[in-house]
């Protein structure tokens, strides 16, 4: 298998479709290192930013990070996985969105998404050995440093294969910010973010959950994950959302907001809807010039506690994986991916994700 040639479909300039390109596997692993076959990939909104040109990535590079695999090589001393269970060629298995040095300034401050040396599939130029660092591709090579998790066997690839992404940044945003069985939760946003949030806030037995979207069938989808209140912000002024909140509050206002649509403007709509020491988790404005506008005046005199994340730390996906083992067929995970083609397909499946009809499309690879 080392040595030999695969295929990938490779990013080179905006406005131009992915090209199918030969590369070489590489010959011999690092003692760290894996080489897995790829079996699906999904396609994360992200993508297409950079493919659009929103997001500016190093071209040409193998695009995907939302990513599952088969175990076809390992390195000499990569043994066990994240849950302390032995590897092996054939493992069906998901790893961590990037790889880390584990022992620079972030990572001994329990940063490694921020390592100084970080490595992030999907997101490294193709040029150099050993090429395959993104999903659009038979194979991939995962570096040193990156947490690997075999799947559960009862979990479908179409369910496994986003969760390195969506549902383990929202773990960890729960995590961060915290949740009771007693409080309120705004979750603005719809897409894949906010319905495994919505799922997780159902899980922890929170009061009342709020769910803020301008997409019709994306509130929809929310409904049916549970949660109480599907609020389309399409035509509504940011006090009629806000009167809506409060009047399913007793006046108070929400414990804890979720900004995870990456829009700026929700903001100032979150610290109107928080009750007077709660708590705000801003995720999705990972885009520059998001710049806020609010009155500080709201901060200070309301007690708001605000925080913000930027993807997870490699032990959040082992918990996306026992979460989805558990859980999986409580939600309605299945509806998820709307669309599966296969990688000669990549460029009908990034057009068809471009309409935004489904939440997820997948392409798969083996």
């Amino acid at each position: 298998m080392l040595g030999k040639e695969c295929k990938a479909a490779v990013f080179s300039e905006v406005g131009k479709p992915l090209e199918m390109r030969q590369f070489k596997l590489p010959r011999k692993l690092e003692p760290r290192a894996a080489l897995c076959k790829v079996k699906m990939s999904t396609i994360c909104g992200s993508d297409l930013h950079t493919i659009s040109g929103r997001r500016t990535e190093p071209a040409p590079l193998i695009l995907g990070h939302e990513i599952i695999g088969e175990i076809v090589a390992l390195g000499s001393d990569l043994k066990n996985d994240g849950f302390g269970e032995k590897l092996e060629v054939g493992d069906r298995v998901s790893w961590s969105i990037m790889a880390s040095c584990g022992r620079c300034f972030y990572c001994e401050l329990d940063l490694p998404q921020k390592c100084e040396k970080l490595r992030k599939y999907g997101h490294t130029c193709c040029n150099e050995p050993p090429h395959l660092t993104g999903g659009y591709a038979e194979y991939i090579y995962l570096f040193p440093g990156t947490a690997i998790y075999k799947i559960p066997a009862d979990i479908p690839d179409e369910i496994a294969t986003p969760a390195n992404c969506a549902l383990s940044t929202v773990i960890n945003a729960v995590e961060t910010i915290g949740l009771n069985e007693k409080e309120s939760v705004l979750i603005q946003g719809a897409g894949l973010l906010g319905l495994n949030l919505v799922a997780l806030a159902v899980e922890a037995g929170v009061k009342k959950i709020f769910v803020t979207d301008v997409v019709k069938s994306r509130l929809d989808l929310a409904g049916k994950f549970g949660a109480d209140f599907c609020i389309n912000v399409k035509d509504l002024a940011c006090k009629e959302v806000v009167s809506q909140i409060r009047d399913q509050t007793d006046g108070y206002g929400v414990d804890v907001a979720f900004e995870i649509c990456g829009v700026k403007e929700a903001v100032g709509l979150a610290v109107e809807s928080l009750r007077i020491g709660g708590r705000y988790l801003i995720a999705g404005l990972v885009m520059p010039g998001s710049d806020l506008g609010i009155d500080g005046n709201q901060l200070t005199r309301k007690y708001l506690t605000v925080k913000g994340i930027h993807n997870y730390n490699p032990k959040h996906l082992g918990m996306a994986l026992r979460f989805l083992e558990k859980c999986s067929q409580k939600f309605p995970y299945g509806e998820l991916v709307g669309r599966v083609l296969s990688l000669s397909q990549i460029n009908e499946a990034i057009e068809s994700a471009s309409t935004g009809k489904h939440i997820r499309i997948g392409v798969r690879t083996g």
